[in-house]
């Protein structure tokens, strides 16, 4: 399907919020409707109520509902993100199910099966084998694999307080010599 073959006129862009897009194969600026699927598909900017996008990439979306599997998106504000095998830079949800990559995820209810999150910053977290950098979470269901973790932080803010009291006291005693 060509942009001249979607629901919406548009050169570029395609927006009349009271409809249904379905685009595939084709770049666009901006999308607007109520219910927006993307099938390989480069585009600027999307907001609906329901997006269901299959390979390709979006820089910019908001939604209600993010339905979103093999292709990457930079920026994601959904009330629910549903991710299968795809990666989103920066997300931000009430809930989120993701089978995928996240580089930094603040959500309320995470389901993360064998995902990685750079950052999860969630209340409820759940699902199998999450591998994080950091995870700031209330409550942990879940296996979890992180780089840092508190004790981690600790050592390393022992180690850093050590380390400066040494260098302001050999500094201190340089100055008074």
């Amino acid at each position: 399907m060509s942009e001249a073959e979607m629901s919406s006129e548009s050169s570029g862009d395609a927006s009349r919020p009271e409809d249904v897009i379905n685009l595939a194969n084709t770049p666009v600026n901006c999308v607007e409707a109520e219910t927006v699927r993307l099938n390989q598909c480069s585009v600027g900017k999307v907001e609906a109520q329901s997006i269901d996008f299959d390979n390709g990439g979006v820089q910019t979306v908001h939604s209600q509902n993010l339905n979103f599997k093999n292709g990457g998106i930079l920026v994601a504000h959904s009330e629910m993100i549903n991710l299968s095998n795809g990666g989103i830079g920066v997300a931000s949800s009430q809930e989120s199910t993701v089978n995928g990559n996240t580089g930094i995820l603040v959500t309320q209810s995470a389901n993360v099966n064998q995902g990685q999150v750079g950052l999860l910053i969630a209340r409820d977290v759940q699902g199998t084998k999450i591998k994080s950098i950091v995870m700031l979470a209330s409550d942990t269901h879940a296996p979890v694999e992180t780089i840092v973790d508190q004790r981690s932080v600790a050592l390393f803010g022992l180690a850093a307080g050590v380390a400066m009291g040494l260098v302001f006291s050999l500094f201190r005693f340089l100055k008074g010599r």
